[in-house]
């Protein structure tokens, strides 16, 4: 998993690609979430455990996939998951509404993206 920035923009959040385990969800298209959504909604620095960041990923995908639903592209769409806040492992998990984009880049290629609503 790589991070980037997409054209330096200032207004363009830095992204995290996440394609290769994407494709564990019949995504067919280079995947990349906001580091917002990776460290409130994946990462988990307090137990350093890998695996449980791998499955807070899957959790992420497997909900974006469905949410999708084999549409091709220019599709924006809202989606909710389940999970605990990273900075407390021990609460309750919480209902989170993230934003899947999908769209054609700038230099022709199609391309996810998911953010929170308001990034």
């Amino acid at each position: 998993m790589t991070t980037n920035n997409l054209n330096a923009d200032p207004l363009q959040p830095s992204l995290r690609d996440v394609t290769s385990t994407a494709k564990l969800f019949n995504f067919n298209r280079p995947v990349s979430v906001t580091n917002a959504v990776w460290r409130d909604c994946i990462d988990i620095h307090s137990i350093g455990n890998e695996l449980a960041v791998l499955q807070r990923l899957r959790h992420v995908l497997f909900m974006a996939s469905s949410a999708l639903r084999n549409r091709v592209s220019d599709v924006e769409c809202e989606f909710r998951i389940q999970r605990i806040p990273s900075d407390k492992p021990n609460a309750r998990a919480e209902s989170v509404i993230l934003n899947l984009h999908a769209f054609i880049d700038e230099n022709d290629r199609p391309v996810v993206i998911i953010s929170f609503p308001d990034e």
